[in-house]
Order: C-alpha cells, then sequence, then structure tokens
C-alpha cells in the first residue's frame, strides 16, 4: 500500500474486528475482573467484562474487552484491549495493540505499539523498543521511541527521542509540535496545509530531512477504484478475523480443535456428508418454527449458533489444513511445534485456495462441510461423555 495513512487506517480498524470476536468468544463476561498483585497467569489471559484490572504478572499473551482496563503487572507476551479506558503501566515483553477512547501506556513496550483512541498518549516513563502506529484526536509521544513513528492525528506532541523516522499527518487546523528535548534521528515527514502547522521549538533537532507534503484535494470519485479497495479490505478483515478467532480457540480449547482435524482425517466421507445435512437441515427448520409462531423464539435462538457454527467450521478447516500441510512437509516425522504456526499457513492456503476463479466456491463448500460434519461428530462425543 504506497498510502501509509490507509495502510494505518486499516490496521487500526483491524484492532477493533480483533476486539469483537474475543468479546464474543472470551465467554466469561463479569462486571468485575481482579488479577491480585501477588496472583501469576501461567499462559494467556482472554477475558471480557465491564471493569478488568490486571496486578499480577502474565506469562503469555493479555486479550481482553472491557469499559475500563488497567494492567499494572508484567506481561510476557503481547497485550490486544479494546475498551472505553485503557491504561498500561506493567512492562510488556511483546507488542500493544489497543483501541479505545483513552488510551495511556506509559511503561516499557519491547516490540511495536499500535493504538487508535480519542486520546493516546505515551507517557513520560514509556519505552517503545520498535516502532509507533497510532491514530486518533490528540497523540502524545512523551516517552522514547527505539523505531519509526506513523502518525494520523489532529495534534501530535513528541517530547522524547525517536530513533529512526517520524511520517505523520495532521488536520488542517491541527499541529505537530516537538519540544526542546525532542530527538529525531532520521527524517520528519509530514502532510498538513501550512508550514506552521509544524513547530520546533528551540532545542528539539530533526537529524534528517523535515519533507513537507501537501494534504490532497479530495478527487472526482473513482467507484471502480473504492470499490476494489473495498474488495481487498474486506478479504485482509477476513483472514485477520479467522486468524483471531483461531488464535482464541487455541487458547481456550486446543484439544477440542486436534480432535476435530483428526476426525476429518479419520472420516472425511461421513464428515461431508453430516456437514451437508447441518448445512440444509438447520434453516428448514429455522422456517418451519418460525411457520408455527410459537416456535419464533426458539429458531431466533437456533440462528446465531448455525451461522457461528459455519464461522467455526472455516477456522477448523484453516486449521486442519496447516497440520497436514506441515505434517507433509515433516516427511515421517509429524508436526509437534506450537499449533499457531499449522493455523497460520493453513489460514493462507484456505485464502488461496477458495479464491481460485471457477473452482473456488466449490473448494470453499467442501472444506467448509468437511470440519462441520467432523465437529459435529466431536461434539456429539463429548455430549457423551458429559452424560
Amino acid at each position: 500500500m504506497k498510502n501509509w495513512k490507509k495502510l494505518t487506517v486499516i490496521s487500526l480498524i483491524g484492532l477493533f474486528l480483533i476486539a469483537l470476536p474475543v468479546f464474543v468468544l472470551a465467554g466469561n463476561k463479569d462486571d468485575l475482573i481482579i488479577v491480585g498483585a501477588d496472583e501469576i497467569i501461567d499462559g494467556n489471559f482472554i477475558r471480557a467484562g465491564k471493569t478488568i484490572d490486571i496486578k499480577g504478572a502474565v506469562n503469555g499473551d493479555v486479550i481482553v474487552a472491557g469499559s475500563s482496563i488497567t494492567i499494572s503487572g508484567p506481561v510476557a507476551g503481547s497485550v490486544i484491549a479494546a475498551g472505553s479506558s485503557i491504561r498500561i503501566t506493567g512492562p510488556v515483553a511483546g507488542s500493544v495493540r489497543v483501541a479505545g477512547s483513552l488510551v495511556d501506556i506509559d511503561s516499557e513496550v519491547e516490540k511495536n505499539v499500535w493504538a487508535a483512541g480519542s486520546i493516546v498518549n505515551l507517557g513520560a516513563n514509556s519505552t517503545v523498543g520498535w516502532d509507533v502506529y497510532s491514530a486518533g484526536a490528540n497523540v502524545e509521544l512523551r516517552g522514547s521511541i527505539g523505531g519509526n513513528v506513523w502518525a494520523g492525528t489532529a495534534n501530535l506532541i513528541i517530547t522524547e527521542t525517536v530513533g529512526k523516522d517520524v511520517t505523520a499527518s495532521v488536520d488542517r487546523d491541527g499541529q505537530i509540535i516537538l519540544y526542546p528535548e525532542a530527538r529525531v534521528a532520521g527524517n520528519l515527514t509530514y502532510k498538513a496545509n501550512s508550514e506552521d502547522q509544524l513547530i520546533l521549538q528551540e532545542g528539539s533537532i530533526v537529524s534528517g530531512e523535515i519533507l513537507k507534503k501537501a494534504i490532497p484535494i479530495p478527487e472526482k470519485f473513482d467507484f471502480n477504484k473504492i470499490f476494489s479497495g473495498l474488495s481487498l479490505f474486506i478479504k485482509l478483515t477476513v483472514l485477520f478475523s479467522l486468524l483471531v478467532v483461531g488464535l482464541v480457540l487455541i487458547a481456550m480449547v486446543p484439544k477440542i480443535l486436534i480432535q476435530v482435524k483428526d476426525e476429518m482425517v479419520k472420516r472425511p466421507g461421513p464428515s461431508i456428508g453430516w456437514g451437508f445435512i447441518y448445512l440444509v437441515v438447520v434453516p428448514v427448520v429455522m422456517v418451519i418454527l418460525m411457520v408455527t409462531i410459537i416456535g419464533i423464539p426458539l429458531a431466533l435462538i437456533i440462528m446465531p449458533f448455525y451461522l457461528i457454527g459455519l464461522y467455526l467450521a472455516k477456522v477448523c478447516a484453516s486449521f486442519a489444513i496447516g497440520i497436514l500441510t506441515l505434517d507433509n512437509l515433516a516427511k515421517d516425522k509429524k508436526y509437534k511445534g506450537s499449533l499457531i504456526w499449522p493455523l497460520v499457513v493453513g489460514i493462507i492456503i484456505f485464502a488461496i485456495v477458495t479464491s481460485l476463479p471457477f473452482v473456488g466456491w466449490i473448494a470453499k463448500i467442501v472444506l467448509v462441510l468437511w470440519a462441520l460434519g467432523a465437529g459435529i461428530h466431536v461434539k456429539k462425543e463429548i455430549l457423551r461423555e458429559y452424560k
């Protein structure tokens, strides 16, 4: 993508899409979720609630959604969060990807920060090892940043060191302000209406070039270009959504995912058959219930589960494809690494195969039915054991 701003917008919208399946699938939506200072969470922490306060250590990723989110304990992995107010003061060994009205990060982040919000603030105690991607009405970078800065905002403030380049775009009435202690080791490229919108206070240093680009005047609508970009955006968001839902399933029910994969391999024919029955019969049942009037509530309850089942079948099919592919590459040895890589490989293959002209839609239907039928069988076995 040539236009960095478009890339930033797509990425930040993706944050909201990431948060949505996490919120739905996390399952535990308590009003108040607290991890005490003396608690240690081994593995990933995936929750949704009104207020989330993590004071203890998390030896994995933190994936949360809520109104008020506070993370003051150390996180060994990455943080993905969506909420009205997000405050991170504990060290993060991975990256931070957050979206909210108020985003306040005042700690060490070893990798990247992706942040979108009305107010995005990196406090004076913050350090970012790699890059910062931010969008908001006001973005304040008061900590040191080891890599690049990309920002789309009304107002941008930089008070500390940026190890590489700064690329920013501000509104026609906005400002980019570098405080006296600010140091930009690379270039400063900005889009603004006038040069007066860049304010370099006495003592601030930009080691590279300062390049101004005019805010482009809106061109005449090109519907073909718009819909082409929209199609690409939809495909990217679908892939990201599949990946994140798959990560949640790996974190919560890895054994079930493997059972579904095993059932797909063990009985491909019956799995596709049961998947076809589910695909056709359930809508018929819902229509019959709707006609009876008194069955409307039950039909409305069944409908979301039906759609969720179809979506999860895509994830399971992708995971199975990934496992089978890596097992084949390993020849005599079965793949025994992290389950995340098979998921990533499978999603890429699933996207390529289902995008092929003429045969892509057929492949998609067969793969979904295959995973759907296997999932039904595994579900029956789990219910049988439960009873």
